[in-house]
Parts: structure tokens; sequence; C-alpha cells
């Protein structure tokens, strides 16, 4: 019996070969690594993974029915390990260390799961992500910090390292084949100083969504909401940054973004919120 694709968990499985070998390629794999893979599907780009070399391949897939397809592969391959779960869910710690992360990503958890790698990963030996996603959540994670797409994520990444969106990827390489194109996006992380732990650091957590809690409102006005700084007071923290009064968190720099993150007045007000919420 054909195997029935489950797109409402996106289930979009790669079938381009020339697009596994130009992913094992760019990530210049070899056997000193180990390498993580999110949504093994239906195997080609798995299959890809143990070819280049790499050390060991660290597999992880939720649907169980895929079993069929993929034990045969570990069977034959020592190399491959799977695992079975939901990778936005899953324990990372109980896995052996990777060095790369290297997936297909189901178009409709990129955010969630780029956020659970990097607060399993971050300031570990894992250095290095190469992830097929939607072409849309490509601009949105590459676009950094002061542009109109800017988000908690991509803001966050920009302070860990360098993001940018390395190749387009047509939808006639996937079967079923999706109704938009893809793009492989290349996060490289710096791997020291205190920007490690901003996945894992709830201030910083907590001070970057709520201040793009409202995209069309400003910064003044989501703090006002978020965390109920006074208006005028959440002005004179962003004068005392020299930032305007009516500047909206896709208009800050990096910069901008690290400097509030210091600022011990906005944090005071985010820890009494946090303690009103009972967080």
């Amino acid at each position: 019996m054909p195997f029935r694709y489950n797109t409402d968990i996106g289930q979009n499985f790669l079938i381009d070969g020339s697009v596994v070998e130009w992913m094992t390629a760019r990530a210049n794999l070899n056997s000193s690594d180990s390498v993580l893979e999110i949504g093994a599907g239906g195997g080609m780009l798995t299959k890809g993974l143990i070819a280049s070399g790499a050390a060991r391949v660290e597999a992880v897939e939720l649907d169980t029915r895929l079993r069929e397809y993929l034990e045969p592969i570990a069977a034959s391959n020592p190399s491959l390990s799977l695992h079975w779960g939901d990778a936005v869910k899953f324990d990372y710690a109980g896995l052996p260390a990777v060095t790369r992360i290297i997936a297909n990503i189901p178009y409709h958890i990129t955010t969630p799961l780029v956020w659970r790698l990097l607060e399993a990963y971050s300031g570990s030996a894992m250095d290095y992500m190469l992830l097929m996603v939607q072409a849309e959540a490509a601009s949105r994670l590459s676009c950094g910090a002061g542009s109109r797409m800017s988000n908690p994520l991509s803001v966050t990444i920009a302070a860990m390292g360098h993001t940018s969106t390395v190749r387009k990827v047509p939808r006639s390489s996937f079967r079923p084949a999706p109704r938009v194109d893809s793009a492989i996006v290349e996060i490289t992380l710096s791997g020291f100083g205190t920007s490690t732990e901003l996945p894992r650091d709830r201030m910083w957590r907590r001070m970057i969504s709520g201040s793009f809690a409202a995209r069309r409102k400003t910064l003044a006005n989501n703090w006002a909401i978020s965390f109920r700084v006074p208006k005028a007071r959440g002005e004179e923290i962003l004068a005392a940054h020299a930032l305007a009064p009516t500047a909206r968190p896709e208009e800050l720099s990096l910069s901008d973004w690290t400097a509030l993150r210091e600022d011990d007045a906005l944090a005071a007000n985010i820890r009494n919120e946090g303690r009103n919420e009972g967080v």
C-alpha cells in the first residue's frame, strides 16, 4: 500500500538528489562531525548525510509509520541512530554531542523548532545549522535586526552569529509538492561570549518578545502593554539610549537591543511584571 503523506505535520519529502549533494557539500562534513537531522522522512537526506563521511548521524522523526523505510537504512549503516518523537519537545540532552544540524524542517514548526535547537545547543560544540525551510521563513530567519521583517528570533540569531539564505529550492524538489518554494538557510554561531546564553536567558526572551508584541506599535506602547511600563517612563528609557519616543522594534539595530538588555530600569519592570504574573 502506498505511503500516505500527512501534510498536516509537514510531510513534503525531499526527492531531488542534487539538493542533497549540494547541502552535504556546503556543510563540508568530515569524520570529525556528528550530525543531527530533524525529520528524516523517506531518508533521502539521511542517506546523503551517511555518505558524506560524517562520523555519526542522529535522526529525529515524529511519524513511526516511517520505521519500515528508515530502520533498514539504520540496520545497514551503524553510523545512523534513529530517535522517535516530536522535535520541538524532544530531549536533546539525551543524544550524543553533535557538531552540525542539517535538516529539511516542516514549515509549520520552523520558529519553535529553531528556538528549541538554540536552547539545547547554543554554547556547545554545535556551531552550524543548514536548514531547508519555506522561502518566507528563510527571509524572516536571516533578516537580522533593523529590518522590516525583524522578529525576536532573527534578532537573537544575529546576536549569536551570522545567518544568510544561501539557496532557493523549487517546490518540484519535494513529494508531495508544497504550495510554496523553499530556501536553505545557513546559520553559523560564534560560540563565545554572553550571546550563547540568549536562547536560555528568560529576561532576554521576555524583553524581546514583549518589545515585538504588536509590530505596528511603538516600543513604548509595547512595553506598556507587555510589562506595564508607563508610557512616559518607556520614552525616558528610549531617550537614554538616543532612541526616538516613536521608535518601533523593527527600527532598532543589534547594538540597540544589546544596550536595552543591559538597561536596569527596563529589567526591573520586566521582573516586576513577571512576579505579578506568578512567573
